[in-house]
């Protein structure tokens, strides 16, 4: 629970701290309002001008940042859309008020406060101590200037500023904590049962008519994307292994000349049985873990298997499962008065008790194997690979800059590369820009083939590192337009969607009956068995939701009303395109106040603390845009 409270805070103010930043780089970049208006203003914030470069710089920054998120499935239509275009100007507008509030109000970042801040930073150190020549260079690759970094550190730092005032002047009352943790720390004990889109796939029929009806009404959505097929040359390092050989007399010579790497280290095998200590458990309840520990280590010494006493007392539940076997234990792998318990004992002894800081460890060693050098023969051919690969890369490097060159200076053929690296020309299967098969399916390679010189100018690509090991150049063989789709081609994914359209809706109405015969009485159980359906039991505490659907299905159980007195309350909906989730939730124990830690309370005031801040801010800043003189010139977005 501790955990989920400190996830919740932190992720509150971070989140409200990150939108802010984000939206304040978005509009300031490297020129600002601050260094001048252009000719175009697009749109005015009291006396501040907003104009065409500074709106169109924002549109891209939105644009990037959404592209990062989504990947190329983002809809291109929507950034010509007239809602994105709003939401980036009113976020413009919003931030160039509170810049302009920062400036007049007097929030500022010091020399010595920038220094430190870029300092500090760890991706401009190396070995923990900041790197002048790295900071200049990650800045400059980043597209930027020094200046115009340092001018957005000084801004980001002001917002800074004023986020911890907001943060500083927000309180808890002394009964919300109370209050919060009866709601933070409450149970719910719940059941569930989900139907399947699946489960009605089968019942469903698509008539031709149908589908012919979707293909006039919407023929526009059914095309074939555009398609390309290259020629490629490939430089790898595994292939000219391949080509190359060894002598036995230099394999051997590794072999003789490297003793130590050839022998196979030994190993131990052990099992244990873990009575658990809590970290700050009472002396009464470490000296109980103790004894239980020395009796278990007593019986096992005096006969009875050691796997049984550890499947039936044994507190680590994976082992105890196996028996308390752990497997092989090397050295570094476990805590070390564990390690130094295994590494003292003689094949088939018992420990005595063994303290860490998880609690106490009866151990015993299983098994033990020793050190044995391994026999040229058995590692000849480890040896052979490690000596070819060695030199391929040696080869490598030396003809990846002919590569290079090749390609470079005759853009119009791949063939004079290939004939001077003796390479074999090779040819893609068609490929679009969003999928493909081999060598396409590297998405390096497709924006290549996809590139304007490659596509349009019939050029060789620039090379291309599939890997550290692997160079390829292509040109384009032949390319097929983006182009409508006949009925014939569209046939089958019409079908295939008009069919989980029918099913959606054929669960959604199964599901949502399933839930009215609940609410009217029906009995659960039997319900579930006339309708063959599971019932499942949902973890009641959060640590146990570790599968998607029970935590989409949790979030709806703790938003139900608590059952009046012994009945149930019920609930239902589509947790996703596929799948009906019916709920029953059974019992509510709301969290106990009394029962916090000291470290529980604190999580929580400060979760409380966070959330009132971060309502300050959002107020502040409804605030300033309320009370200003805003002006949009429509035409110019």
């Amino acid at each position: 629970m501790l955990i989920t409270i400190r996830e919740k805070a932190s992720g509150v103010i971070g989140w409200t701290i990150a939108g802010i930043i984000i939206l304040v780089f978005a509009v300031w970049g490297i020129g600002s309002y601050f260094e001048g208006a252009s000719k175009i203003v697009v749109a005015t914030a009291d006396d501040v001008e907003i104009d065409q470069e500074q709106y169109q710089q924002a549109l891209t920054n939105s644009r990037r940042r959404m592209v990062q998120m989504m990947g190329r499935n983002v809809d291109s239509e929507l950034f010509s859309s007239i809602v994105f275009k709003r939401r980036v100007m009113e976020d413009l507008l919003n931030n160039t008020l509170q810049a302009e509030y920062l400036f007049s109000t007097g929030y500022r970042v010091s020399d010595e406060q920038l220094a430190t801040i870029i300092q500090t930073t760890p991706a401009f150190q190396s070995d923990g101590v900041f790197d002048r020549a790295r900071y200049e260079n990650l800045i400059r690759n980043a597209g930027l200037s020094l200046p115009g970094y340092e001018q957005q550190q000084r801004r980001q730092g002001a917002v800074e500023q004023l986020i911890k005032g907001f943060a500083q002047s927000a309180f808890v009352a002394p009964g919300s904590v109370d209050s919060a943790w009866k709601l933070l720390g409450q149970r719910r004990s719940a059941s569930y049962t989900t139907l399947e889109l699946d489960q009605f796939m089968d019942e469903t029929e698509v008539s031709e008519s149908s589908i012919t009806e979707e293909y006039q009404s919407n023929r526009e959505t059914y095309f074939m994307p555009a398609n390309i097929q290259v020629e490629y040359l490939q430089l790898s390092v595994d292939e000219l292994a391949e080509n190359l050989g060894a002598d036995e007399s230099e394999l051997r010579a590794v072999y003789d000349d490297n003793p130590d790497r050839f022998v196979q280290p030994g190993s131990r095998s052990a099992s244990h049985i873990l009575i658990k200590v809590e970290t700050g458990a009472d002396q009464a309840v470490v000296d109980k873990a103790r004894t239980t520990a020395a009796e278990l280590a007593s019986r096992a010494r005096g006969g009875e298997p050691f796997p049984g006493l550890a499947e039936k007392f044994s507190e680590d539940t994976g082992s105890a499962r196996l028996g308390g076997k752990l497997g092989i234990v090397r050295p570094g792998t476990m805590v070390k008065p564990f390690e130094d318990a295994v590494f003292s004992l003689q094949e088939g002894e018992i420990s005595d008790p063994v303290r860490t800081e998880y609690g106490f460890h009866v151990i015993q060693l299983d098994k033990v194997t020793q050190s044995k050098v391994q026999p040229f023969d058995e590692v000849r051919e480890e040896i052979e690979k490690e000596v070819l690969r060695l030199r391929a890369e040696e080869q490598f490097n030396e003809l990846a800059e002919v590569f290079g060159n090749v390609v470079f200076e005759q853009p119009d053929s791949l063939d004079p590369a290939a004939e001077q690296l003796g390479l074999a020309l090779r040819r893609s299967e068609w490929f679009t820009f969003e999928d493909g098969e081999g060598i396409a399916a590297v998405k390096a390679v497709r924006d290549a083939a996809f590139n304007d010189e490659v596509l349009i100018d019939g050029l060789n690509s620039e090379l291309i590192e599939l890997d550290s090991d692997t160079l390829v150049a292509l040109r384009k063989l032949e390319y097929q337009e983006r182009r409508q789709m006949s009925l014939d081609e569209a046939k089958p994914e019409i079908e295939e969607q008009l069919r989980e359209q029918q099913a959606s809706t054929t669960m959604g109405i199964e599901g949502q009956a399933l839930l009215d015969q609940l609410r009217s009485g029906a009995d659960w159980d039997q319900l579930l068995h006339d309708k063959q359906l599971g019932s499942v039991r949902l973890p009641e505490e959060q640590k146990g939701l570790f599968e998607p659907l029970e935590q989409a299905i949790a979030a709806r159980v703790y938003e139900l009303a608590e059952p009046d007195g012994g009945t149930f309350t019920y609930g239902g909906e589509r947790i996703s395109p596929a799948r009906f989730a019916v709920f029953r939730l059974e019992k509510v124990v709301y969290g106990d106040p009394t029962a916090m830690s000291d470290e529980q309370r604190l999580a929580v005031e400060r979760m409380l603390l966070s959330r009132r801040g971060t309502d300050l801010i959002q107020g502040w800043r409804r605030g300033l845009r309320q009370r200003a003189n805003v002006q949009i010139n429509e035409e110019q977005l």
